[in-house]
């Protein structure tokens, strides 16, 4: 609970901390009316009209006419009691409190990892209560898990620690670049949506998850993603000279260019092609007619969702958090970022081939599958990386391959080859990192040199 997993219902049974049929009750803002509910044996929460819900911001939705509540901040014991969230607090406190019960030296050094992490959350949590919420880039966030780099399980772990400690980031850690600075702010209380710092009726996919189901949401590549920090966004405003637009056009080699009318509301956008056309129709043309519409998505939307967009369009603006206007993806951008997955792709494509040729040409089945004991091998065609080590790791396995190498450094470095296949395949945010690359070619280098 200290380390990756979100505090449930159940844990504070568990934990004595409440009680089978425990009364709890919420009153919904600007209401007289109190709902109550109990909690069951199971951990749930179950309202008088019957339907239990496993998250307490599920179970306040619904008593709240559908719209989205922080549960652990609107439930609270009987009439006067203490809120969920407290308990939850004092029960994360006791946890961290807890002795490791091992004497072994990396459980203490996990265990101090661990400890110095809860804190930090504490204080984060302490600063954004009082207006002094705790700012750093993603790549800092991330390292405070031991992490260099953002995938599903290390999101959805640092994902869980924030919410656990009431926090959200803003922007969202997971739809921005890694040195993008985020500010760690408290979930909006019921009735007061402004308090986390985002807009109202804006609210990030990290909220929005939290509000609904208490459920890490899967985002995938967004937008955000591919902004590149250095290069802010150039606009010019309405009112600007056509010689204006085409001098900062040239300097800065660029296609098109927004035009602003204020920091959130884009105006339009000015292209070399919206030039070339109004100057066909109207050599003295003005820069008002040569201003076409431009889509504009937020950061945290999907790269996939944006595709149709960009095809048609060839560039879409990018609106932060905060509603204003901050970037612009074009083609090109995505055109890079399928090249930075590309070459990794294909690379771990004539790895996984040369690896099943090798093993069907030097085994045969039977003895493939005792070197897979357990992992269900059902024919040479449909191996995975993992089975691919299983067989090759096999001490008698290695003796018939009579490679003049260390089986324990090959199969080191096949595992980190899994490691890296599993992020490609999985496509996280973050592009491969050049070492990364280097290490698929030098290990597909290596088995063409012998598999011959």
């Amino acid at each position: 609970m200290i380390n990756g997993r979100r505090v449930r219902v159940w844990d504070l049974l568990d934990a004595g901390m409440l009680d089978p049929e425990q009364v709890i009750s919420y009153r919904p803002p600007y209401s007289d009316l109190a709902h109550e509910a109990v909690i069951t044996k199971r951990g749930r929460i179950k309202l008088a009209d019957g339907r239990e819900f496993n998250t307490p911001s599920g179970a306040a939705k619904a008593v709240n006419s559908g719209r989205n509540v922080h549960g652990w901040y609107a439930w609270r014991l009987d009439t006067d009691g203490p809120f969920l969230h407290e308990l939850r607090r004092l029960l994360l406190q006791a946890v961290a409190d807890e002795p490791s019960g091992t004497d072994e030296p990396e459980d203490a050094v996990v265990r101090e990892a661990v400890r110095r992490r809860f804190d930090m959350l504490n204080e984060a949590s302490r600063r954004a209560e009082v207006g002094d919420p705790m700012s750093l880039t993603v790549r800092e966030l991330i390292r405070l898990w031991g992490f260099e780099e953002r995938d599903r399980d290390t999101s959805q772990q640092i994902d869980a620690d924030l919410a656990n400690h009431g926090l959200v980031t803003v922007p969202d850690f997971r739809a921005v670049t890694l040195d993008r600075t985020v500010t760690l702010v408290p979930l909006p209380a019921p009735g007061d949506e402004s308090r986390s710092g985002v807009p109202v009726g804006h609210d990030s996919s990290t909220l929005q998850a939290e509000l609904t189901d208490e459920a890490s949401a899967d985002i995938g590549v967004t937008l955000g993603n591919l902004l590149s920090n250095d290069e802010p966004l150039v606009s010019v405003s309405p009112s600007a000279s056509l010689q204006e637009v085409i001098t900062i056009m040239l300097l800065n080699d660029f296609s098109q260019l927004a035009v602003l009318a204020a920091p959130d509301e884009l105006y339009g956008a000015v292209s070399w092609k919206s030039i070339a056309q109004a100057q066909h129709a109207d050599r003295d043309a003005s820069l008002s007619t040569m201003i076409t519409p431009a889509k504009v998505f937020d950061y945290d939307v999907r790269l996939l969702d944006a595709i149709a967009d960009l095809r048609r369009e060839e560039f879409v603006f990018v609106r932060d958090f905060d509603g204003k206007i901050t970037g612009i993806i074009t083609a090109a951008d995505v055109v890079q970022k399928y090249d930075e997955t590309a070459a990794p792709f294909l690379l771990i494509g004539e790895i996984d081939q040369e690896l099943r040729r090798l093993i069907q040409n030097t085994f045969d089945l039977e003895t493939a599958q005792q070197a897979c004991a357990g992992k269900n091998l059902k024919s040479f065609d449909h191996m995975t990386m993992g089975q691919y080590q299983s067989v090759i790791s096999d001490p008698e396995c290695w003796q018939i391959l009579g490679w003049p190498l260390d089986r324990i450094v090959f199969i080191k470095r096949l595992d980190q080859i899994r490691h890296i296949r599993n992020k490609v395949m999985h496509f996280n945010p973050d592009p491969v990192k050049p070492t990364d690359v280097h290490r698929l070619r030098y290990f597909l280098d290596l088995i063409r040199t012998f598999n011959t």
